[in-house]
């Protein structure tokens, strides 16, 4: 059995591993000379930089991802580096820093003890979020389906109100925001939820780079007779009654499997899409849904010895009272990770910001762009100066990248971060299944379920099993502690 991936982001190798070690052959086809979308890195000045994957979660004994891993033969070639503390996060407005412990006890304890009349509301929180987290079943790699609660769908900024009565702490508790791109009123619980839970159990980084976790998984392929192919971008997906039957690249060259799988935005799908395949209104709907912000990052190589590293990912909001504000002066957080000689600042941005220089290209968009990313730029600076003193004059260098580059990085048209975005008002809308109509053609990645590092990994189960048609991949995995 042959499968063709198209895409070589997160969700196509961990895919393509995943069917590689089941004795599918596998070829995969990414459009840039770097596999890994928001696993890559780069190289600039000597220092090596990451797009995307900065922070991790999962990785412990015992954990989805762990097993995962294992599973594939990689976890123990991951350079993983654990943090006893989750996030250090803080407030400009009122000098205020808070250290957020790893694990579940310290982390209730730590806080418990700058709060102490919301010992028992923090209890119930914690207690919470790890029941409405077992409603996912791929998260914890258990199948079959369980019936969502409210809270499961509820807006995760009023789920958090719902427990805990301090404002200040509940700004702490939406400490992982940035980490989906939550939005008030809007975002669903399970979100918040999932990603509080991956990163307070269990929070780590890639010591050597997340892109070591892409080449571990195309060895995966490789290994398994696949091949990872660079620079081959498809162009078509031809479809003759509701069956592909081959994709071509841009430059005309043909490729035949007996199954396909789609790692791109849906959206770019339906740009390659040849023939009949979906109806219009499914067309539609994919094309309706909108993404999550993007993000603009600023890097920053340090002058040797000038920051001494916090160990841990850092929080800088303007005040407490804007953890969820996305409007007026931006930035109004931004989320430092430190590695190496190098610092990236990470500040969540709608595209819209740079709407009018989309159809440029790198290196020739203009005075007024590199005016505006400069002003940009400066801002992002100002902030995290309230944590990291001089962080200008300790530099040795500093660039930064608008969502343009991430969308070139990411392949999609709007670079959203986290793939489409769910709204609790219509959850439907953005529910997108992994099978199509089209009898083989598949989807995986960040725009189906969850994203991220703890979702992206889980759908790829879901996918594989699909493109397989039996459950052998999780519960071979399920038998990994």
């Amino acid at each position: 059995m042959d499968t063709l991936i198209i895409g070589a982001g997160l969700g196509g190798l961990f895919t393509g591993a995943l069917l590689s070690k089941q004795g599918v052959r596998v070829t995969v086809l990414e459009k840039n000379p770097t596999i890994g979308g928001g696993l890559q890195n780069f190289v600039r000045g000597g220092e090596m930089y990451e797009t995307g994957m900065h922070v991790a979660g999962g990785f412990t004994p015992g954990d989805s991802l762990y097993r995962i891993c294992s599973y594939l033969g990689i976890m123990d070639n991951l350079d993983i580096v654990r943090s006893n503390v989750v996030s250090s996060v803080t407030y400009a407005d009122s000098g205020r820093t808070y250290d957020l412990p790893a694990g579940r006890d310290a982390f209730v304890e730590y806080l418990s003890g700058l709060f102490p009349e919301e010992r028992k509301n923090l209890e119930c929180y914690m207690d919470a979020i790890v029941r409405l987290s077992h409603e996912e079943n791929l998260f914890y790699l258990e199948s079959g389906y369980r019936e969502h609660s409210e809270e499961f769908l509820m807006p995760a900024d009023r789920f958090i109100a719902k427990y805990i009565s301090n404002p200040e702490l509940q700004a702490l508790l939406a400490f992982v925001n940035p980490l989906y791109a939550g939005v008030p009123g809007h975002s669903p619980a399970y979100l918040h939820v999932m990603t509080s839970v991956l990163f307070i159990e269990s929070p780590c980084r890639f010591g050597s780079g997340s892109s070591r976790l892409a080449d571990e998984l195309k060895r995966v392929i490789e290994q398994g007779g696949g091949q990872v192919l660079t620079r081959c971008e498809v162009a078509k997906v031809i479809v003759r009654d509701m069956h592909v039957t081959c994709v071509t690249d841009v430059r005309g060259r043909e490729y035949a499997a007996d199954s396909y799988v789609s790692a791109i935005h849906p959206q770019s799908l339906l740009d390659r899409l040849d023939g009949k395949a979906f109806t219009a209104g499914y067309s539609n709907r994919l094309m309706s849904i909108p993404d999550t912000s993007s993000a603009f990052k600023v890097f920053i190589r340090l002058k040797p010895g000038a920051v001494e590293s916090p160990g841990c990912p850092v929080s800088v909001t303007d005040s407490s009272a804007n953890v969820w504000k996305r409007d007026g002066d931006w930035p109004h957080t931004v989320c430092c990770f430190m590695s190496g000689n190098h610092m990236t600042v990470f500040c969540l941005m709608d595209f819209s910001e740079v709407s009018r220089w989309e159809n440029t290209r790198t290196g020739h968009r203009g005075a007024e762009y590199e005016a505006w990313k400069k002003e940009r730029t400066d801002r992002v600076l100002d902030l995290v100066e309230k944590r990291f003193p001089g962080i200008r004059q300790k530099a040795d260098d500093i660039f930064a990248a608008s969502p343009l580059t991430l969308r070139d990085w990411y392949g999609t048209k709007h670079a959203g971060a986290y793939g489409y975005f769910k709204d609790c008002e219509n959850l439907v809308l953005s529910q997108v299944p992994v099978r199509t109509k089209v009898d083989n053609l598949f989807l995986t990645g960040q725009n189906v379920n969850m994203h991220g590092i703890g979702g992206v990994p889980m759908t790829a189960i879901e996918t594989a099993s699909a493109v397989l048609g039996n459950d052998f991949i999780l519960n071979d995995i399920k038998q990994i502690k």
